[in-house]
């Protein structure tokens, strides 16, 4: 295999890999200062037996289920804390024991060469991060997973959007950012919206 072949297909590997990572935030009204999260993950790590998904911290999680992909089949899953996530081996060690991790149970292990296809669901309440000023809606929270959709709650509109980001409509009306984070950190997204007449 020639020199020019391998870089494009060591480039068709990470950014297959990179690509599958996917989350959705649904922004419910503002009030109420909670949004419905669904992240697309798929873990290949050889032998695993659970999967962690961190809550972050000062959001407080809640209807949370966790489904596998290709068949909606229901996941067990529990919430723990970092010190009993770190004995599995599967969190970094200076993960901070009181973190809170959403631990999904696999029916089998993670095969060899093989993959499991992994959507969960939760909704945050997050005071800090998604809230009204001023009549206005306020979205603003990092977002550290490549590809990332915000969606307004029906009947407001985008008037603000501090990161580059790409506009739609979806067939119900409501307005739809979607953002790649290209960034070796988090993409800090802030989206402000207003009330439509």
């Amino acid at each position: 295999m020639t020199r020019k072949a391998l870089m494009a297909l060591l480039m068709f590997t990470l950014v297959a890999s990179a690509s599958d990572e996917f989350t959705l935030y649904e922004l419910l009204p503002p009030e109420t200062h909670q949004f419905a999260i669904t992240y697309d993950v798929t873990t290949a790590h050889e032998g695993a037996q659970f999967f962690f998904n961190p809550i972050r911290p000062g959001s407080i999680a809640s209807k949370e289920r966790v489904t596998e992909r290709s068949t909606g089949k229901e996941f067990k899953f529990e919430v723990v804390d970092g010190k009993e996530a770190k004995t599995t081996g599967l969190v970094p060690l200076q993960t901070k024991d009181d973190a809170q991790f959403i631990k999904v149970y696999f029916p089998a292990p993670v095969p060899k060469d093989g993959e499991t296809r992994l959507r969960i669901f939760k909704t945050y309440t997050d005071a800090t991060s998604y809230y009204l000023k001023d009549g206005q809606l306020i979205f603003d929270r990092p977002l550290g997973i490549k590809r990332n959709v915000v969606v307004l709650p029906a009947g407001w509109e985008l008037i603000g959007c501090a990161s580059p980001g790409m506009v739609s409509t979806d067939p119900d009306g409501r307005i739809r950012v979607s953002f790649v984070n290209d960034r070796d950190d988090q993409l800090p997204v802030k989206i402000v919206a207003r009330r439509l007449p």
